[in-house]
Order: C-alpha cells, then structure tokens, then sequence
C-alpha cells in the first residue's frame, strides 16, 4: 500500500545546515524538496571518490577499517596509484602477449611444411653455414606491408636472400622467414628499425632467432604467462589489501558529505539563515522533529505544511508484506505509481502466480519449480535471485495445484499411470470447449475487476470523462456476457432483456463520454475492451503448447532402447520445463501489465530516496569506526533509498 507523505519545513541558523542535514541522514526518514537543479557533485570531493573507487574495485568488498582524513585519503592514494598503476600496466602487458603469442605460433608453424629443411636447422647449424634467418610475424590486414618489405629487402640484399611467407586467412598475422648472409644481420636490423617498416610486428624477445628457435621460445613463453599473471595478480592484491578497510570507510562517508552538499543546495539560504522543505512519512513526522530538537536544540523551528491539495512531484513509499518484495519491483518495472494511483503490488503478487500455474499445470514440473526456487531462497536470499526464488515457489505451489486438476505428471505420463484429472485432462479429445471457456473467464474476470478499480480512481479524483467511459465498457461486458449465457443456454431467457439493456446504454455512455468524436472512438474502445477479454486466450493456447510438448517426450522416450528412451525424453522435458518457466511468465506479464493495469494504473511516479540511504553518518575526521544510518539514531522504521517500506 502506499505511506502518506506530508511535507515539513526546517528553519535555522545558516551554520547548523549541515548538522541539521546529518541528523536527517542518520534517521533516513526525510527527502529534501526539489526547488532548483541540485547542480553537480562538488569537484574536490568528485575527484576523491573517483580515485578511491578505482582502487577500491580491486580490493575486497566485505572489509572494514577507520576512517580517513581527506589528507590522509590524498596521502595513500598518491602512495597506492603509482604501484597499482604499475602492476595493472603489467597484467594488461601479459594478457595482450598471451593473446597475441597463439596466432603467431600460427602464423609460424604454417612456414614449416614449406621449408622444411631450413625450418629444422637451428641456430648453431646455420652459422656454421654463413646464415642467419629470422622470423617474422606481420599484421598486414591489407597486404600492404608484405610487398613493401619484399621491395626493400631486394633494394637492399639483392638476390643474397630468400624470403617465405605463409598463406593464411584474410585478416590473420602472415607468418615469414627471411634466410640472408650472416654479414647482412645489421642492414636487416636497421632496415626493420627504420620507419618505414614500423607497422612490421617483430618482439624483440625473437629478434634474429631462426624459425625453429623462435616457434620454440615462443611455445616456452606461453607456458609461463599463466604463472606470471598470477604473480602480477598476487602482487596487486597485497599492494591494495591493507588500504581497502580504511577506504571503504572513507568514501562512505564522502558519498554522505557529497548527499550533504547537494541537499544543502536545495535550501533557501541567506545570510544568517536557511529555510529547507522536506517529504516525510506523516507517522513519523513527530519523530523527525524530536531528533532536531535534541540535535539542534533551538537552533532550528520545524513547521508542518498542509499537503491536502495537489502537490508536484510528490513520491511515493510503498508498504508491503516481505514476501510480496519481488512483485513490487516487477510493477517498477513498468513504471511506479503516481500519487492519486492504488498500489497494485498485492494483486500482481496474487494474479502472476495462478496464471502461471493455469499454463504450466504439472505435478511433477511445479515441484521442480518449486525446489528450484526454495533452493534460491535459500542461497541467494538478500539478493536478486532470492527475489526470483520467492516467485518461483508461488508459481511452482500453483502448477502443483493446478497439475492436480488437469492431472499431468510430465504431461501425458501422469494420466497413462491411472493419476486421476480433478477437473479434465488437457490432452483429451474433449478438453479444448473447457479450456477455452476458462482461459475466457478468467480474463472477463481480470479486466472487469480492472476496470472497477479504474471506476473508483477515476470517481476519487473526479475525472468525469474516464469514469463514464469504464463504466460504460463495465455495461457492454455485462449485457455481452449476459447474452452469451442466454445463447448458450445456461442464464433463463428473462435476462436477455436487461442485458440488451446495458449493451445499448453502455455503448451510449462510452461514445457520449468521448466527446465530439465519441461516435468513432466510442465503438474503437469497446471494441479493444472485448479484445482485452480475448487476449487471454492464450493462457490456454500457451498451456496446451506445454502439454503437448510433454506429450511428444513421452512419446519419443518410448521408442527404441530404454536408455536412449530415457535419455530422448528427459531432453525434451528439460526443455520443456525451460519454456515452462520463462514463456508463461512472459505471458502473464504481458496480460497484467496491458489488459488489467491498462484499465486503472496511470504510473509515472518516483520512490521516495530519503536523505541518508545506504551512507553512513560521518565520523570524526580520522580514527573512528563507521556508525550505520540504519542505527545511527532508534528509528523504528528507517527508509533505503530508492526502495520502499
């Protein structure tokens, strides 16, 4: 549900701002009032925060120490860049050999079928000869460089040299072997030195070697690059370890100086004093103004401002159960509840998970879900896949329930063993009318109670024009609904009068409601009502689909070898259980969020970000442990922000 906001006005002496701010941070209960652009972060304080959160992303996140002075924090980090700058230079150095070293063993080994005789021969062997050769690996993307340095040598050496160039894929380093006389070694090196020939690719650890030597000393380096990355690694994190605890502390209380600085920004300052409007949640606006009068004493008058009327950008602060937490933030998802708007978390929370077990529908697929799911909880429970756990659970009870109506244990399988359908077995031959009429009630269901809550929104903010129109789509459903009964032969025929009576009124009404066009736009919306209703036809059209894959599993399993049976359909119902739990959920937000919220849910709105969330109080200058704004101050119920209560 959503927390009523009422607005305070602090007035005090311009000195205590700050105080009066950091009281406000630790009880995480106020929101400053937005009057002009907060401006940027202050430079001085931007660049500390910068500095310390490029260091502190190398260190450890659970570490914790003292907090530093800003000369302090100046001193390590100016003591830590230099090192961490080194070491990381490095790490970056070692990665970009260790990539680059594969191809041009590549490139290299493509030589050795072409001169295999020279490719054997070493180093000692080809002195002994009056050569030398050298291997080269070019990255001549555009084969440009080969030619040129082909022209240069002949300038050069004449025909005193051979040179071999592998073939390789449009793009890939070319690997080369230049076999010349000993005494044209320098004319060779200067020539490779010069900058015509810079984009030549030649690590100076293999310089001058031959192709048998250098394929092995590179083979060599590849072996020890791992280690020596981990030695880099090591280094790093010993360099960075002891510093991490005081810095985390520090830029803490930097983010909270920063928070400090940019509300204070908001405030109607002059030259003695300063005037500053806040959002609090109206039950605990006695307790904010307890806690400014102890902190501050008379230095500040707080004052309650009358927030009946229409207040603009107004937040909003949510309140729901612990367990409704992941269906609150898949209705941020879409958008946040604007004030004037209901909360739709515990609807969400109740609707999401019954459609996804109407489409899924089985024992044995509900229980994995279901496992699944506790087992996030479990494990991952203050994070984002706990949040995914709880709504697999609840979605895996209702596929267990609903499997038991339908009776499906991996689909077909369970039906085959004699496990009794509660309600009708979806495989069956006579399964479809039922199904069909269900999914279709369903939404008539589903839309029609959107649409008495948009009667209602629209009746509390006394918008006219919305309200007839949802209350004339409310009589067209009814006399439509009213009329199918009489069709079909299950409502006696005295109510065919009274719901040819609401079709016409409603059509009425809903054309009336939009004005000098209502005769075009009227019908159009009526029309798109009664296609919302059929939309949900595809929770029976997804439903089936998941039956009949499980049908075709088992089907499938029960030719050829039991093994290979077992191991064909367990593929498919794997996949199957995949599907299962990412298309229907896809589906049934898809419904929730356009045919029911469309009918009420105007969004638009902000969360409520109270000054103080996830900072700490700051301590004094250097030598103090971090206080936590959670417990900074005995609040009974403090604000994140950016969440909600």
């Amino acid at each position: 549900m959503m927390v009523p906001l009422t607005q305070l006005e602090i007035a005090g002496l311009r000195t205590r701002l700050d105080d009066a701010l950091g009281a406000l941070q630790e009880l995480r209960l106020a929101e400053v009032v937005t009057v002009v652009d907060p401006g940027e972060t202050p430079p001085d304080l931007a660049e500390l925060i910068a500095r310390t959160d490029a260091i502190l992303m190398l260190g450890d996140r659970s570490a914790t120490g003292t907090i530093l002075s800003d000369t302090a924090l100046r001193t390590t980090l100016d003591h830590l860049e230099p090192q961490v700058a080194k070491l990381l230079a490095e790490d970056e150095e070692l990665r970009g050999e260790a990539e680059a070293l594969p191809r041009s063993i590549a490139a290299l080994d493509a030589l050795q079928p072409l001169v295999p005789e020279l490719g054997r021969l070493n180093d000692r062997q080809l002195a002994n000869l009056g050569l030398a050769s050298m291997a080269l690996v070019l990255d001549d993307p555009d084969l440009r460089i080969v030619p040129e340095l082909t022209r240069q040598l002949a300038e050069l050496l004449g025909r005193g040299h051979l040179m071999v160039t592998s073939t390789t894929a449009p793009g890939s380093p070319v690997g080369c072997l230049l076999v010349l006389r000993r005494r044209d070694l320098p004319k060779v090196d200067a020539l490779l030195g010069t900058e015509r020939i810079v984009e030549v690719g030649v690590p100076a650890a293999y310089a001058g070697k031959s192709l048998r030597a250098t394929v092995e000393a590179m083979r060599e380096r590849l072996a020890v690059l791992p280690r020596e990355r981990n030695r880099v690694r090591v280094e790093l994190a010993a360099t960075v370890m002891p510093a991490t605890g005081p810095l985390r502390a520090t830029i803490a209380v930097l983010r909270a100086r920063v928070e400090r600085a940019v509300a204070a920004a908001q405030a109607d300052v002059s030259s003695r004093t300063f005037v500053l409007r806040l959002w609090v949640p109206a039950k605990q606006t006695a307790r904010v103004e307890e806690v400014l009068a102890d902190r501050l004493g008379s230095a500040v008058a707080v004052e309650r401002l009358d927030t009946s009327e229409s207040v603009g950008d107004q937040p909003v602060l949510l309140r729901n159960r612990p367990g409704w937490e992941p269906f609150q933030q898949l209705v941020g998802l879409l958008s946040w509840p604007a004030r004037g708007d209901l909360d739709p978390t515990g609807l969400t929370a109740l609707v999401l998970p019954i459609f996804f077990g109407v489409m899924v529908g089985d024992v044995v697929y509900g229980a994995l879900l279901l496992a699944a799911g506790w087992w996030l909880r479990l494990h991952w429970s203050k994070r984002t896949l706990g949040e995914v756990g709880r709504v697999m659970v609840l979605g895996g009870a209702w596929t267990v329930l609903f499997g038991v109506l339908y009776g499906e244990a991996l689909g077909s399988l369970g039906h085959r063993v004699g496990m009794p359908a509660l309600w009708f077995y979806r495989g069956g031959p006579t399964a479809l009318e039922p199904l069909l009429l269900f999914a279709l009630a369903i939404g008539l269901v589903h839309v029609v109670l959107g649409l008495v809550l948009g009667v209602w929104t629209a009746a509390r903010g006394h918008h006219r024009r919305p309200l007839a129109s949802k209350l004339g789509t409310l009589l067209v459903l009814a006399g439509l609904f009213g009329m199918a009964g009489v069709a079909a032969a299950g409502f006696p025929a005295e109510v065919l009068t009274p719901a040819v009576a609401a079709l016409v009124v409603g059509v009425v009404v809903a054309c009336v409601s939009q004005g000098a066009l209502g005769l075009l736009l009227g019908p159009l919306d009526l029309l798109g009502a009664l296609g919302n209703v059929l939309s949900y036809l595809r929770l029976a059209a997804v439903g089936l689909a998941s039956t009949y894959l499980a049908e075709v599993a088992n089907q499938l399993g029960a030719r050829g070898p039991l093994l290979l049976g077992l191991l064909v359909a367990t593929l498919f119902h794997a996949l199957n259980l995949a599907l299962a739990a990412f298309s229907p959920t896809i589906q049934a937000l898809r419904l929730h969020y356009v045919e029911f919220f469309g009918q009420f849910y105007e969004g638009g709105g902000r969360l409520f970000a109270p000054l103080g969330g996830g900072s700490v109080a700051e301590g004094p200058e250097s030598g103090s442990v971090p206080v936590s704004s959670a417990s900074a101050v005995n609040s009974p119920e403090p604000v994140p922000a950016g969440s909600s209560v």
